[in-house]
């Protein structure tokens, strides 16, 4: 998926991202910084103030977990290191290491085939202090983006399927040459088995940006009629580190460093501006509207390519694009209850070559008492590319320290999140 609006907190999170209208001051920084000013206290008369350390979220989608458990197994090089064994020693029982190996590899294509890679995570650390009809925070954090798409090739199924088969009829008693006769596009000329990880073609269009922000969130409250109407802004400098690279599924065959590296190798590493924009009102006390706009300068970022390992050539450089976001809000809040629904204006753009995404999100937190909040949430990603998430969490405060704590889930994608603070 492309980048999305972005969750980076626990309630969000709990609430199915829904926080440009309900969200709380706490949360004003990220997501709409005009809900700072919403606020009728002098800033010693209460206690509104907080700051949280750390904010940890993170989403990630089954395909890559799977692929990650993939390279950590190295089932590449346990196959690779079955063939060599057979090679050296022709026996049933090096035949089913590779029959065995095989077919591990070959169902772990099948769960990542052509599926999206995905991962989406922040670590930070906020505070945010809010006066009478006005307020302001900080922030620093880290967001990670990954994506990508696994493209597993039929010719690497079928190759695998091959070597399978030959592989148990030797194990069950079949002589090996007539097994090399069935199958003569395993064997080299000198005779012996060919390492099937060498000529795999299957391989991803892997992208990432970590995006670290040091941003000062500032609202101002304007009271016109019936109507309390608030902006603000969230100006901010950004470190972006960009990779992108096409992996083959062999790169790793050496070693998972060498994997690594070589994706690490395509870093570059610009330092940036930008400023996140938003507007709310307050329509009879307790319904809100809002409209905001995230990373509002649109950014390209160049990435480092290798020259080619065979022909020397240098490829052009891979461009990561971070797109700006707008988000409408509307939202109901009294002191106990409090619903709110989010909708993406507009399909944010791919980083790269994967497919984008728009969303929408419900959110409901219901407050037991004035220590315990308990929220649902649900989001729907309106391409019909990923499948609905729903959503729960809990917020508790115990006397001036405060956790919120919640879990996604929805179709092959999953998130949680943890965050510790201090009221002030």
């Amino acid at each position: 998926m492309a980048i999305s609006y972005g969750v980076y907190d626990a309630r969000a999170l709990a609430m199915g991202g829904a926080a440009t209208a309900i969200g709380n001051h706490a949360q004003a920084a990220f997501y709409n910084p005009a809900l700072l000013a919403f606020h009728d206290k002098e800033e010693e008369e209460g206690r509104d103030g907080r700051v949280y350390l750390p904010s940890l979220v993170v989403q990630v989608s089954d395909a890559t977990e799977t692929a990650v458990d993939a390279i950590d197994d190295d089932m590449d090089t346990q196959l690779s290191s079955a063939v060599d064994a057979f090679n050296a020693a022709p026996t049933a029982a090096s035949a089913g290491l590779i029959a065995d190996s095989a077919d591990e590899l070959r169902d772990t294509l099948d769960d990542i085939a052509n599926k999206d890679l995905n991962i989406d995570g922040y670590i930070g650390f906020n505070i945010s202090e809010p006066s009478k009809r006005e307020g302001g925070a900080f922030y620093f954090g880290t967001r990670l983006v990954g994506g990508g798409v696994a493209n597993v090739t039929e010719a690497d199924s079928a190759l695998l399927d091959d070597y399978i088969d030959s592989m148990n009829q030797i194990a069950a008693g079949v002589d090996p040459a007539t097994v090399a006769a069935q199958y003569p596009q395993l064997i080299n000329a000198n005779g012996q088995l060919i390492d099937p990880t060498e000529t795999l073609t299957s391989n991803a269009d892997i992208s990432a940006l970590a995006i670290s922000e040091w941003g000062m969130a500032l609202a101002k409250q304007f009271d016109w009629r019936d109507y309390s109407i608030a902006v603000g802004i969230t100006p901010k400098l950004m470190r972006v580190d960009a990779f992108r690279d096409t992996a083959d599924f062999n790169d790793s065959i050496d070693s998972v460093e060498d994997g690594a590296s070589d994706f690490s190798d395509t870093q570059t590493t610009h330092i940036t501006l930008n400023a996140d924009f938003g507007v709310a009102a307050i329509i009879k006390e307790h319904y809100r509207v809002s409209l905001t706009l995230k990373d509002a300068f649109e950014k390209s970022f160049s990435t480092k390519q290798e020259p080619d390992p065979i022909t020397g050539e240098i490829p052009p450089d891979l461009k990561v694009t971070l797109s700006s976001r707008s988000r409408l809000g509307v939202g109901y809040i009294n002191e106990k209850f409090s619903v709110g629904l989010d909708y993406d204006l507009g399909e944010a753009t791919p980083m790269a070559s994967e497919p984008g995404t728009q969303e929408l999100s419900l959110g409901v937190e219901y407050r037991v008492f004035d220590t315990l909040a308990l929220r649902l949430g649900y989001r729907n990603d309106q391409t019909g590319l990923r499948d609905n998430m729903f959503s729960s969490g809990i917020g508790y405060r115990w006397k001036r320290f405060v956790v919120d704590a919640a879990y996604a889930s929805g179709g092959d994608y999953r998130g949680g999140s943890l965050q510790l603070g201090w009221t002030f």
